[in-house]
């Protein structure tokens, strides 16, 4: 009998040896872990930015975000829609359990790709852990917000190139390309993935592994996995007829090219980012990613998988660290996720080509290190307070403490945009009126509204004098929403401001002296 080529041998095991079932059993144990650990961390209320407007969509049915079709994210949009459209939970609570599901997911993909590539149990693991506690990650993954999902799809299709990469199955390349459309059904980052995908799509014809009838397939999923986007850029460019800027709005929104398209670097943001990438792996995941890298193949890790993740790597990092937003550091989580595999990796690789003694003080401080990654997210709001670490960024939004915000990745405990809500439509009454200076704020409070079923109550960003004077000679409550709760940059034509806790309201009282 011949025996096979020693390319093929590469391909065929050690994942023919894997039992299926031992392998889903210990996706199932991490998913549930983890989307333990998220749910009842997750934030409970109303929420600031970007995630207070995510959920005000899901319940009103905007879809199309005012901002332009890249920031829609339609897929997270219509699930969110799905979640809500029964009413078994608070909308906000549903809307941020997607985000909770998938980091899940996530965590629970980036064990099976790595157990995948390496048969190693234990390197899995610590990969999967060390991203389940990552800061930013856990901190998306108790907002409403799209990156999970993000991550949820990248990491499926690192594990289904991975396994295609494995036993060379068709099937496998398929599942890749149907997450990659997907993942630009939701967002636009999946599109830097996308050309590495086509490389290994051609490289398959060119091996002749795949028919032409096989890619043929697999092109027809990725665009089916993509209508929930494409199918609305379809929708745009028919109702207005303008093929420049629909495709402007579909890859930059209205207003982002610059940033998207920017090609110089920023010191200031790369220490920032560089800052929370260390915040995000006080442990041994970077420097064991690193080793991970050099060392895939001694653990006969495929080519094909092997520059595949070291691709996607690069090309995410460079796209990330000169893409100049405020919350630049939001988007290193697909980074985060490579990163977490190439620790799995090498952790594999400690465990064959170190000593036995090396090894076991390697994964104790590694398992140790893990373990008090919590207790460090604990500490850091003080630590950081004690060092004014927020002084030049510190925004005082109305009951809002900065260092919580930003440095606690459990957001259960972080509840100011529900409170800041509640208590400006509760001041304001039914038939009041909301002057709202922080845009990022006004989400939450029209949600409330909604909620609370005040179709009269007014709620203006940025009213004109003669609107203020309208509702003072109606009778109306005028409630202030301050950007900055100690000094509010709205000047009433008549009357004065009185605070209430972190709020204001208009007295027209004459003032006694």
């Amino acid at each position: 009998m011949p025996q096979p080529l020693q390319s093929e041998s590469i391909f065929l095991s050690p994942a023919d040896k894997t039992d299926p079932v031992s392998s889903w059993r210990g996706w199932l144990a991490v998913f549930v872990a983890a989307f333990a650990l998220y749910a009842a961390t997750a934030n409970r209320g109303a929420q600031w930015q970007d995630s207070g407007f995510h959920i005000l969509r899901a319940v009103t049915g905007e879809l199309i975000h005012p901002l332009g079709l890249a920031l829609t994210h339609p897929l997270h949009h219509w699930l969110a829609r799905f979640i809500v459209s029964p009413g078994l939970l608070e909308p906000c609570f549903a809307v941020t359990l997607i985000s909770s599901l998938a980091a899940a997911v996530t965590v629970a993909n980036t064990y099976g790709c790595v157990w995948m590539l390496t048969r190693n149990r234990i390197g899995a693991l610590l990969a999967a852990g060390s991203l389940g506690v990552a800061h930013t990650f856990w901190q998306m993954a108790t907002l409403a917000e799209t990156y999970t999902l993000v991550a949820a799809l990248l990491s499926a299709e690192c594990w289904c190139l991975a396994m295609y990469a494995r036993t060379r199955r068709c099937g496998y390349l398929w599942a890749t390309l149907l997450f990659n459309g997907l993942g630009i059904g939701n967002h636009m980052l999946a599109v830097l993935t996308m050309p590495i995908l086509a490389a290994v799509v051609v490289q398959t014809i060119r091996s002749k592994e795949v028919k032409t009838k096989e890619v043929i397939v697999g092109v027809a999923l990725w665009l089916l996995g993509s209508l929930p986007y494409t199918s609305l850029i379809t929708v745009e460019l028919i109702r207005t007829g303008d093929i420049s800027a629909t495709v402007h709005s579909a890859l930059f929104g209205k207003s982002f090219a610059g940033e998207v398209l920017n090609t110089t670097f920023s010191l200031r943001m790369l220490l920032i980012g560089a800052g929370f990438v260390v915040l995000n792996f006080p442990n041994l995941l970077l420097p064991v990613a690193v080793y991970g890298m050099f060392r895939g193949r001694r653990l006969d890790v495929p080519q094909i998988a092997r520059r595949y993740l070291l691709l996607a790597f690069i090309i995410h990092l460079c796209f990330v660290v000169r893409y100049s937003i405020v919350d630049q550091h939001l988007f290193f989580l697909p980074t985060y996720v490579l990163l977490s595999i190439f620790s799995g990796i090498g952790f594999a690789a400690v465990q064959r080509g170190v000593s036995l003694r090396m090894r076991r003080m390697i994964l104790s401080v590694a398992v140790v290190a893990l373990a008090l990654t919590p207790a460090w997210y604990a500490v850091i709001p003080t630590v950081a307070r004690r060092f004014e670490v927020l002084k030049s960024v510190e925004r005082n939004k109305p009951y809002r403490d900065d260092y919580v915000y930003v440095f606690t990745p459990w957001s259960v405990v972080e509840r100011s945009a529900e409170v800041m809500s509640r208590r400006a439509i509760e001041l304001a009454g039914e038939h009041g009126l909301i002057l709202v200076e922080d845009p990022m704020a006004e989400f939450a409070i029209r949600y409330q509204a909604i909620q609370a079923c005040m179709d009269d109550l007014q709620i203006a960003p940025d009213a004109m004098p003669e609107t203020i004077v309208g509702a003072v000679r109606d009778g109306r409550v005028i409630v202030l929403v301050p950007k900055h709760a100690d000094s509010p940059q709205a000047d009433p034509p008549v009357g004065s401001w009185i605070r209430v806790d972190d709020l204001y309201t208009l007295s027209t009282e004459p003032s006694v002296p």
